[in-house]
Parts: structure tokens; C-alpha cells; sequence
């Protein structure tokens, strides 16, 4: 089964990305909301070529702006809020 690109229709969130990749079967309906976030999903453009990744380190501030809990370890299995 081939795999349909899908995208929130609301923009980019931090559990699916802006991109959802579902393999569908012929007799599978296109779904209507993200199995992850719950947002409302539309069909995405194909990719004539795959796009550069950019893999950096998001900072502190990043991380939390985003809603994301920052820990820092102290020591081994010991973590204190950031």
C-alpha cells in the first residue's frame, strides 16, 4: 500500500510535525483528523524532491516555547527542573 502525505490544516504542531505519512488501503477512506493531535488534516502536496533536514539542538528557551518541560541532569538518575 502506497503512503499519502497528510498536513494539519491549522499548521505545525509538536506531536505530528506538520507532516502525517498513512499507508491507506483502496477501500480506506481519507481521514478527516490527525491520529495524533486531533487537528482537522488536509491531503499535502507531493514533494518533487525530498527537502534538506535541518537537525539542530533546539536551546532552552526553544524547547520551552514550545511547550516543552526542560530537565537538566545533576547527577546520575537525578534530574532538576530548568
Amino acid at each position: 500500500m502506497p503512503f499519502q502525505r497528510f498536513r494539519p490544516t491549522s499548521g505545525r504542531c509538536k506531536l505530528c510535525k506538520g507532516n502525517l505519512e498513512l499507508s491507506l488501503g483502496p477501500e480506506e477512506a481519507t481521514p478527516t483528523e490527525c491520529p495524533k493531535c486531533g487537528q482537522v488534516i488536509e491531503t499535502a502536496p507531493t514533494l518533487s524532491a525530498p527537502r534538506a533536514k535541518i537537525n539542530k539542538k533546539p536551546s532552552v528557551s526553544e524547547a520551552k516555547s514550545a511547550g516543552f518541560k526542560v530537565l537538566k541532569r545533576i547527577s546520575e538518575g537525578e534530574y532538576e527542573s530548568q
